[in-house]
């Protein structure tokens, strides 16, 4: 698995905003100072300052309307979104755009997208170096220029992990797609299984806590802990990791360091070669490092369903990596089921039975787990692929219902106009570029403080509008748990959802 360019890949969390897991928020709360003003230009090519945002909510997101995948699906979300907000707290909530292409998006550019999706709240734009201050007060990294990441120049490792994703069926026959995002403890546990280490961990409202290695266990008066380092490619030094290690994207942070906080830090050395790698310093200041070399099913599954969230339990025996559970969910006792690996035939564009197992597959692109009870003809194919060709002009495949419904358009392919369930080509004299950016949308509260961040495309309507409610209740805006006001669950309940939440054809991140 070789290291992927930093921008191609949405950053989980930002360096410079602190995210924790809170119990209080589907998202990840937030604890950073408030962005402050800045002035830009929006669609009607008129200035526009942050401060004229004057309600207490404040949601922001960040795109550029070149972006055929991720761009699109996050702001039809927010579409629904400004849809499903309770009435009482309406008028409290203001939406803002901001772009992270001015080389192209000029407010003429906006004003067509915003037609094109149907939405009003304002889309900003301004020079670069106006919107540079920007993307840095929310600590947004991007890069304006970075060239397309399918082209036939990129190594095949570099597409193999960019675009390998996982297929779920449940018990009950509902599937999802994964897509490959590893997270530190993915890394961590990876090499443990690698080395033969002995992690001693524990979940907190913070993630993962690393309490323990190979017998080492932190003491109880905390005179010592396990501390995580990242290695920073570009000083040649290893730095305290800013997020926790379930919040660390190991496709942009593929070095990672535990030592013990009284040992001497200086002894970790520069990684060598491209391969991911973990290094361990131990309180008597001895060391051990491993380096994972070959990219299997193993790591392909335990990758995506770290980077879903969804709780997985892949055990080591002597045989190899076995799966005992998903979304703790266990085969019978009886064994009238169990989980059953499958691979996609790319020839005949079919699902087939594993013939081995997920150790003995290497450089998968797109692996399948479901109930061996479940027919292979009903696990959707990789990226919930189109099942009639006439389907986006046959060069996508459509996502939502609906009024809701959109096309994801293949690379190289965009919406017509003013027809977003057809795909045509893209004709242009200019080379191919993409923008490389996070992907993060944030809801700031009166002072302008972003509270929760949401991550990629891969959220629910329903859950971000949770949100805003819970924070208009923190904020004293509505009445917590009043009787005159209904549920958020009561008044989402009849609204029809059908994007998946953490569904993503691959190549869209």
């Amino acid at each position: 698995m070789r290291r992927i360019a930093l921008f191609l890949v949405a950053l989980l969390l930002s360096v410079t905003l602190v995210s924790v897991p809170a119990s209080a928020y589907n998202g990840f709360q937030l604890s950073s100072s408030s962005v402050g003003n800045f002035t830009l230009t929006d669609q009607n090519n008129s200035e526009m300052k942050f401060t004229d945002m004057t309600q207490d909510i404040v949601v922001v997101s960040f795109l550029f309307t070149r972006c055929t995948d991720v761009c699109p699906i996050i702001t039809q979300n927010l579409k629904l979104v400004h849809q499903q907000i309770p009435a009482e707290i309406a008028d409290e909530v203001g939406f803002v755009s901001i772009t992270l292409d001015p080389r192209f998006d000029t407010p003429e550019v906006l004003t067509d997208y915003m037609e094109l999706h149907g939405v009003e709240w304002p889309h900003l734009t301004g020079t670069s170096t106006e919107l540079a201050d920007v993307w840095s007060r929310f600590g947004m990294a991007v890069e304006e220029i970075v060239t397309d990441p399918h082209d036939d120049n990129a190594s095949d490792m570099d597409g193999q992990v960019h675009n390998s994703s996982v297929i779920y069926t449940n018990e009950n026959g509902t599937s999802l797609e994964l897509m490959f995002l590893p997270t530190g403890m993915t890394l961590t546990t990876v090499a443990a299984d690698e080395a033969g280490w002995e992690f001693n961990t524990s979940d907190s409202q913070f993630g993962t806590m690393v309490n323990g290695i190979n017998g080492y266990d932190a003491p109880a008066d905390s005179s010592w802990l396990w501390s995580l380092k990242l290695f920073n490619e570009t000083s040649g030094n290893w730095e305290h990791s800013p997020v926790g290690v379930d919040s660390v994207n190991a496709l942009e942070e593929q070095h990672l360091a535990w030592f013990s906080s009284q040992a001497n830090a200086s002894l970790l050395m520069a990684p060598m070669g491209e391969d991911p790698s973990v290094q361990i310093v131990f309180p008597d200041n001895t060391t051990a490092s491993t380096s994972i070399p070959n990219f299997t099913g193993y790591h392909l599954t335990q990758g995506a369903f770290d980077g879903a969230g969804v709780n997985v339990d892949i055990a080591d025996s002597s045989y190899g990596h076995f799966l005992n559970s998903i979304n703790d969910v266990s085969a019978p006792a009886d064994w009238s089921w169990w989980w059953q690996l499958h691979t996609w035939n790319q020839s005949n564009m079919t699902w087939e039975d594993a013939e081995v197992g997920m150790d003995g597959l290497e450089d998968p692109m797109t692996l399948a787990w479901a109930p061996n009870s479940t027919d292979n003809s009903a696990i959707p194919a990789p990226g919930f692929a189109t099942i009639e060709e006439t389907e986006c002009s046959g060069y996508g495949w459509i996502m939502g219902s609906g009024q809701n419904a959109h096309c994801m358009c293949d690379a190289g392919y965009e919406w017509a106009e003013d027809d977003m369930l057809r795909c045509i080509q893209i004709i242009s004299d200019e080379p191919e570029y993409t923008v490389g950016h996070s992907t993060i949308t944030y809801i700031l509260d009166e002072e302008k403080k972003p509270r929760v961040s949401w991550l990629s495309d891969k959220w629910l309507p329903e859950d971000f509008v949770d949100d805003i409610v819970t924070l208009a209740e923190k904020e004293g805006l509505i009445e917590i748990e009043s009787e005159g006001i209904p549920s958020v669950g009561l008044i989402l309940s009849v609204v029809m959802i059908s994007m998946a939440a953490i569904s993503v054809r691959a190549k869209s991140e």
